[in-house]
């Protein structure tokens, strides 16, 4: 009882339903979507969806996860770990300002390429790509000092925002592409509002000493979104290979495929609490030497995911179809159970490897994170290009393939790291960070 009243306490439960509530205001989202538009139309949702996907979260990523370390460690260490703060929202803001500058020069060639010449879709992204800079800027700091209850608060409304106007939309027979395309793109600042509002006051003290030196924020943010854009193109670049591959005929292959990917990506969704809650954990014990608990983590987190990628897997394959056909109709009915269990065994693996990435980045290894998704991007590119099967088949092939190089590099270059740490002994202070 004393366990539960502590994880309570922490946030941690309304974390979990936060990220069920993510979970099915997204599934929300895409089923009224894609009822409403179809699968010609809804292709350009797929598109959009998994484009944003990749350069919000690939940009992104890295704030949260380096604010979250940094202000767990220095908590650990005794410091307020403020000073990373200012920093990574001005180096977000940056980010941001390229990617409108970037979007506006090339919204032609952008718009032709990807969305069929439909207009408006290029300012949606944009102002897309601004809200998930909001939320991981948020989300980091909310992971680093332990809020829990706000992080999943963030999850909830950013669900809602999601769910409630595109099932209205979808109840009033709205059919314009666009409409669901401006519901995505905004929802994120009504989840940072939310959150901000549940944890205020946030906690962290305005120091007085110098500012945080920007070199190691930059090697550090620099090789995290080298890691985070090659690892979320790996897991995102199922869709937009299906729709560059696909033929005169196959204008719905597109969001047929993603209606399949969003299932069998449920334990994708469940990796945002991994990070959420063993980062800083293993950040916290990392700066000051406890590598027996540090390794005790790594098993209880390789033996949950080797169970849940069976039950998974085993569990896609005897009902995914079924699952596609009643959350997305009829029209969706393409997919057969070994369409569902490979990609479920591709988002597994992929899971897997991100999960390795965490404790990569805890011991401070940030310039290790990226070889494993190179190398499975690699990877990827050379089934999709050998491969005899099907347009889907070859797709769903690469992505396996992929998963399983980025866990096993992985996996190995950690073990490596792991083996130079006696044990009993401490690993290397956490250089103390400065005040804002």
């Amino acid at each position: 009882m004393d366990r539960v009243r502590s994880i309570a306490d922490g946030g941690r439960v309304i974390l979990t339903l936060g990220l069920v509530a993510d979970g099915v205001g997204s599934y929300l989202y895409l089923t009224s979507s894609g009822r409403a538009l179809g699968p010609e139309r809804f292709a350009l949702i797929s598109v959009m969806w998994a484009v944003l996907f990749l350069i919000g979260n690939g940009l992104f990523i890295p704030v949260e996860q380096e604010l979250a370390r940094s202000i767990a460690s220095s908590h650990a260490q005794g410091d307020d770990g403020n000073g990373i703060v200012s920093r990574l929202a001005t180096a977000a803001g940056v980010l941001v300002a390229v990617v409108a500058v970037v979007g506006i020069a090339l919204s032609g060639t952008i718009r032709a390429s990807l969305f069929r010449d439909q207009t408006g879709f290029v300012a949606a992204l944009i102002v897309g790509v601004a809200s998930i800079a909001c939320m991981f800027l948020v989300r980091g700091v909310l992971a680093g000092t332990g809020r829990y209850a706000a992080y999943g608060a963030l999850f909830m409304a950013d669900a809602a925002a999601k769910a409630a106007p595109a099932l209205g939309a979808a109840a009033a027979g709205v059919d314009e592409p666009l409409v669901y395309a401006w519901i995505m793109a905004t929802s994120g600042f009504i989840g940072c509002l939310v959150a901000l509002a549940v944890a205020r006051p946030i906690g962290l003290r305005r120091g007085t000493g110098p500012a945080t030196p920007w070199p190691p924020i930059l090697s550090a943010l620099g090789f995290l979104l080298l890691t985070s854009v090659l690892s979320l193109t790996v897991i995102n670049i199922g869709t937009v290979a299906v729709e560059v591959l696909s033929g005169p005929t196959e204008e719905a292959a597109a969001g047929i495929f993603l209606s399949a990917l969003v299932i069998a990506r449920v334990p994708l969704f469940l990796f945002q609490a991994v990070q959420a809650v063993v980062l800083p954990r293993l950040s916290a014990k990392a700066s000051v030497g406890d590598i027996h608990g540090f390794r005790a983590d790594l098993r209880l987190l390789a033996g949950g995911l080797a169970g849940l990628t069976a039950v998974a897997v085993v569990g896609a394959f005897a009902l995914g179809a079924f699952a596609q056909r009643v959350l997305f109709g009829d029209e969706f009915d393409r997919i057969d159970g070994r369409d569902m269990g490979l990609l479920t065994l591709a988002s597994m693996l992929m899971t897997g490897a991100l999960t390795l990435n965490q404790a990569q980045i805890a011991l401070r290894r940030q310039h290790q994170t990226w070889w494993p998704w190179a190398l499975a991007l690699v990877a990827f590119v050379a089934v999709a290009a050998t491969s005899t099967s099907d347009l889907l088949g070859r797709v769903e092939w690469a992505m396996c393939a992929a998963g399983a190089v980025a866990l096993v590099v992985a996996a190995w270059l950690l073990r490596s790291e792991l083996r130079r740490v006696p044990p009993g002994e401490a690993l290397s202070p956490e250089p103390r960070v400065g005040t804002i």
